[in-house]
């Protein structure tokens, strides 16, 4: 019984040297975090890193945490190179694990990312859930204007990303998302694009629009009306406005606002023709009607008919203006892997014609007059 004591005693005294923490207050003032990164590549085709960071500082004696931001440039002839170089001027132990945004400049993305991608996927400290952007515009211009907001860019980018992501203009991507299906299908894939739009008073990070890369390498740049089309073909929204001429004005227009959609994708083959076909059911409310608007039956079924007829065939119009391009946005090359695995078709996008069904329905709409 003694013996079981004793066991237990020496159990208890050796416990509390096990449950160490990640950080302590000591640990934690020696280390900076970097909440966003910067990939860049100069005239030369030197690679250049900016690490937004932030120094944390607690103390035992105070209970708030204060932190100091701090800006990193690296220059290396490799990224490795670049980080090393930072390293050395940091004075502290730099850690990525908070990283929230990695940043890709439009030169960069245009020479390739691949070196990048390898080290994110090489070094488990890196994060993988980060969100990914192209920006188009100058480096110090947004880290001039990010520091006089007093912001941490990826702190900034990624409550962007919560309040936006399912908003219908918005492109959604991440680091993981690439990664997953860089060596699928066509390797054709989308990432958000950003850049400084001119506010009331200053400059203001926007994001707006997407980038599309084939094989790691910038090519083509979608604006924001394209990617309204893009998202209702490809993934299910719960945000957004579309927007159709008031029938009862010359002049007004009725905002419907998207609660919900659904989009369900299927991939046939005929007569050596592939045909994608995607039908998509969105529930909408009537959020603003400008000038006068009467609701009665036939006026919503000239809005359900008029939106269903838009949305499908503005849809097949975005399709096929980038399947002109041979841009596959839409992963048709994927789809023919899965659905027919054993096809030897060579470019199976430049076969495949598309087809939209779509489905409106109005909800909870009452009597809207007048609304300006």
């Amino acid at each position: 019984m003694r013996k079981f004591r004793a066991l237990g005693l020496l159990g208890i005294i050796l416990l509390p040297l096990l449950l160490t923490g990640c950080f302590n207050y000591r640990d934690i003032n020696r280390v900076t975090f970097s909440t966003s990164i910067i990939f860049d590549i100069d005239e030369l085709g030197r690679t250049i890193i900016y690490l937004d960071c932030i120094k944390p500082y607690r103390s035992t004696n105070d209970s708030s945490d204060k932190g100091r931001r701090i800006i990193y440039k690296g220059e290396g002839k490799t990224v490795v190179e670049a980080l090393s170089n930072i390293n050395m001027i940091s004075g502290y132990k730099l850690n990525y694990t908070q990283t929230k945004a990695y940043i890709f400049t439009e030169r960069a993305a245009q020479k390739g990312i691949k070196k990048f991608l390898d080290l994110i996927n090489d070094n488990n400290q890196f994060q993988m859930k980060s969100s990914a952007f192209v920006y188009y515009g100058d480096v110090q211009e947004l880290l001039k204007t990010t520091s006089s907001d007093e912001e941490y860019l990826g702190l900034f980018l990624n409550e962007i990303v919560k309040t936006d992501n399912d908003d219908i203009k918005f492109i959604k991507s991440n680091i993981n998302y690439y990664l997953s299906n860089t060596l699928m299908g066509s390797n054709t894939l989308m990432l958000s694009a950003m850049d400084l739009k001119k506010d009331a008073i200053d400059q203001k990070v926007e994001i707006k629009g997407g980038a599309v890369f084939k094989n790691n390498k910038l090519v083509e740049n979608i604006p924001v009306e394209d990617t309204i089309a893009y998202n209702l073909l490809t993934r299910n929204l719960r945000y957004g406005n579309l927007e159709i001429p008031n029938p009862q004005s010359n002049d007004g227009f009725i905002t419907l606002q998207i609660l919900e959609s659904n989009v369900k994708d299927s991939l046939k083959y005929e007569d050596g023709k592939f045909k994608l076909i995607k039908n998509i059911e969105i529930a909408v409310s009537v959020a603003e009607a400008q000038e006068q608007f009467v609701v009665d039956s036939d006026v919503l079924n000239y809005i359900t008919k008029n939106e269903e007829a838009f949305v499908s065939e503005y849809s097949k119009f975005i399709f096929n203006k980038y399947k002109d391009k041979e841009l596959d946005l839409f992963d048709v090359e994927r789809m023919v892997e899965v659905y027919y695995p054993k096809s030897e078709v060579a470019n199976p996008l430049k076969y495949t014609d598309i087809e939209v069904n779509t489905k409106v329905k109005i909800k909870g709409t009452g009597v809207t007059r007048n609304s300006l």
